[in-house]
């Protein structure tokens, strides 16, 4: 959360939080299940306005925010309670979060499920340390600036393990949002690897990019938004989980 106040005063001006919304585990299966929110205050006027993104991960919530002023730092989660992840995430989170809009949403599903093998086989209730729990979140987006040898379309899978409260962050690379949305049939599964970015080995990238002139990126605020896509997942029982 980041708070500002008026110079003048300790009253506050403008907030930005990012926040869980549990109850989204029993909306439409995949939805969002995190925002950013915008707050701004009107002192003189004693009125308030308050605007609000969903996102599929912290670190397009946090996208969203930066766009709007925010301090990438102060709206960075710090609690000793949250989930750890490894530095390859923590890298692609930032990386994400000040993308601004290079990265256009096309999908995203978040699952947030308990598994018990014993009762949707038709056996008895099994203990809880014999239930599967699946939480992970796919996110599909177009590249507006790809680099040259990359693929333009994105897959962003997070993976949690609920039990060893940790998670990963990754990236794949796709010809076309075809053939992520394939991938994402089988997201996570040991035999179906997120594929590299790289369709061209550096060197030809480096070549490639000195021939066409290549600019430097830049990044700009962003424009993000996520459209659920309904997920197949019979005899699996939702059950509302804070990360």
């Amino acid at each position: 959360m980041q708070n500002t106040t008026n110079p003048d005063t300790p009253l506050l001006t403008e907030s930005y939080l990012v926040v869980h919304d549990g109850t989204m585990t029993w909306d439409i299966p995949g939805s969002n299940q995190l925002a950013g929110i915008h707050v701004q205050r009107d002192l003189g006027a004693g009125t308030f306005r308050l605007e609000y993104q969903r996102a599929p991960i912290v670190a397009l919530a946090q996208n969203w925010l930066v766009s709007r002023g925010a301090d990438l730092g102060q709206v960075t989660p710090h609690d000793d309670g949250l989930p750890t992840c490894d530095q390859p995430s923590r890298e692609l989170e930032q990386r994400l979060a000040q993308a601004g809009d290079r990265y256009q949403i096309a999908a995203s599903y978040t699952s947030d499920l308990v598994l018990d093998p014993a009762h949707s086989s038709g056996g008895s209730p099994s203990a809880d340390d014999q239930l599967v729990y699946d939480f992970s979140t796919w996110i599909i987006a177009e590249d507006q600036w790809p680099e040259f040898g990359e693929h333009p379309v994105r897959v962003f899978y997070e993976d949690v393990d609920y039990l060893g409260r940790s998670y990963t962050l990754r990236e794949g690379g796709f010809p076309d949002l075809d053939a992520a949305y394939e991938w994402t049939r089988c997201a996570g599964a040991p035999d179906n690897p997120l594929p590299p970015l790289l369709v061209a080995p550096p060197s030809a990238r480096a070549a490639g990019a000195l021939a066409a002139g290549t600019p430097a990126i830049s990044l700009s605020p962003p424009r993000s938004t996520s459209v659920p896509v309904p997920n197949a997942a019979d005899g699996r029982t939702p059950r509302p989980k804070s990360r």
